[in-house]
């Protein structure tokens, strides 16, 4: 039986800097197999399966590129609170190689927390 685990989270996502005030909030709730976490194959199919959920969670229609585009930002910051939360050492491990790296969370989610 596979045994999925969640973890929710709330974020707000600024549109730029010059627009403190215009920003939407997400709330998700991403899941993963918490007993894959034991083995180092098994934290990178977990780490796959959050940055999917993380690119999902933040594309967005661009009129520029005229089709969908991911936030980068926004996946980072969600990936970060994921590992973080989740406090894997194998799941970190992996993360630490990912696209989707980043030592600490985005300013905008600083602004937004101050808000």
């Amino acid at each position: 039986m596979k045994r999925v685990s969640s973890i929710l989270f709330a974020l707000s996502i600024f549109g730029g800097a010059a627009y403190a005030d215009d920003y939407k909030q997400i709330d998700a709730t991403l899941t993963y197999n918490k007993e894959l976490l034991t083995t180092e194959a098994g934290a990178a199919e977990v780490l796959d399966g959050l940055e999917s959920q993380a690119k999902r969670l933040c594309r967005s229609v661009s009129m520029v590129t005229v089709g969908l585009t991911v936030d980068k930002v926004c996946a980072q910051d969600i990936l970060f609170q994921a590992v973080e939360s989740i406090s894997s050492p194998e799941l970190t491990a992996q993360y630490a190689s990912s696209e989707f790296f980043v030592e600490t969370t985005s300013p905008r989610i600083q602004l937004a927390a101050a808000n």
